[in-house]
């Protein structure tokens, strides 16, 4: 249980730190009348609607391009393989009697 709490806490800390570092918000304190402080926070969704859609597009072309390679590079095995059977090789080719 205590694990778990540390893994939400180190989670919400995260994503606190990265929201302020990519301006999805932003806190701002003004003093106010009888001494008090007035504090605003302005949260920027459409900051964070394109930086997500911008990461979502990111992660995907990445692992269409993984995708890609991995199949040329499976296509590129299966075809070496085919070339190294003894049935293409004349070498190993015995005349008939």
């Amino acid at each position: 249980m205590r694990n778990l709490l540390a893994f939400t806490a180190a989670v919400v800390l995260t994503v606190a730190g990265l929201g302020w570092y990519l301006g999805w918000y932003r806190i701002h304190s003004a003093p106010a009348s009888d001494g008090h402080r007035n504090v605003n926070i302005d949260i920027n969704t459409d900051k964070i609607t394109d930086d997500i859609e911008r990461a979502e597009k990111k992660i995907l072309d990445r692992a269409n391009e993984h995708l890609q390679s991995t199949k040329d590079k499976s296509a590129k095995d299966k075809s070496d393989r085919r070339s190294d059977t003894p049935a293409n090789d004349a070498a190993n080719l015995v005349p008939p009697r």
